[in-house]
């Protein structure tokens, strides 16, 4: 006869069952008889079949693993792979953890594993191997080199990007400098044509003060020697003007 269990152990023993653990082991485990582990488990797949899985689950105290095993059985069937698939996979991964190779390179090694047929693969690997032999390093040395090659030369794209910006700054400053003297000779050209009309006019200007100044001159002489006549005469200018008035 089965003994009765606290529900906290039948709990135990469900979550253990789920987990794939063997019936000798869980029964160890919570100081039962092997028949209990079996009995438990008959009533929990009965209890599915009558209220449900996730109601069982909560029955049970075993939601949260129960939660967990249908939500891995909708990403199987999302993913459209079999527990057999899944398996293997798993199966799989572990065998690249014991070799060293982190899940991200998994996809790498796929890639190399499918060039393993390509022609050019021996080759390739023929030239690392003389690579090795003439350089004397091992597969990580020559490899650490190349990763830090590119890492260097990935430094002189960045050095060659910014000469090149700092030479468009400057073509771009010498294109401005250039403009700003082209615009200085136009407005010196414009200025020079200003000068030149300027000069003509002021030598216009000039010619005709030198004409007024050499009428007034004439003028002027013809003052003194009608001055010097009138002295002659016993006459002066103001008598002159006034017998001038008079008449």
């Amino acid at each position: 006869m089965t003994v009765k269990l606290s529900p906290q152990k039948v709990a135990k023993i469900l979550r253990n069952y789920f987990r794939g653990f063997p019936q000798v082991k869980i029964a160890k485990e919570v100081a039962v008889d092997q028949s209990s582990i079996s009995h438990y488990a008959s009533r929990f797949k009965e209890m599915t079949d009558v209220i449900g899985l996730l109601a069982a689950g909560k029955e049970y105290q075993v939601f949260d693993e129960v939660e967990s095993l249908r939500s891995l059985s909708v990403e199987l069937f999302g993913s459209k792979l079999t527990v057999e698939e899944a398996r293997q996979g798993h199966n799989i991964i572990k065998a690249f953890q014991k070799l060293g190779i982190s899940p991200e390179q998994h996809l790498v090694l796929v890639e190399v594993c499918k060039k393993v047929e390509d022609p050019g693969f021996a080759e390739a690997a023929l030239k690392l191997s003389q690579i090795e032999i003439q350089t004397g390093m091992g597969y990580h040395q020559v490899m650490s080199g190349f990763e830090e090659a590119q890492k260097q030369l990935h430094q002189l794209e960045e050095k060659v990007a910014e000469t090149k910006t700092e030479l468009q700054s400057i073509n771009d400053g010498l294109l401005k400098n250039k403009k700003e003297l082209a615009d200085q000779q136009e407005h010196l050209e414009k200025r020079k044509d200003e000068v030149k009309a300027e000069e003509a006019q002021l030598d216009k200007e000039l010619l005709a003060k030198m004409k007024q100044v050499e009428v007034e001159k004439t003028e002027v002489e013809e003052a003194a020697a009608l001055k010097t006549e009138l002295t002659k005469r016993g006459l002066n200018l103001k008598t002159v003007l006034k017998l001038a008035k008079e008449f």
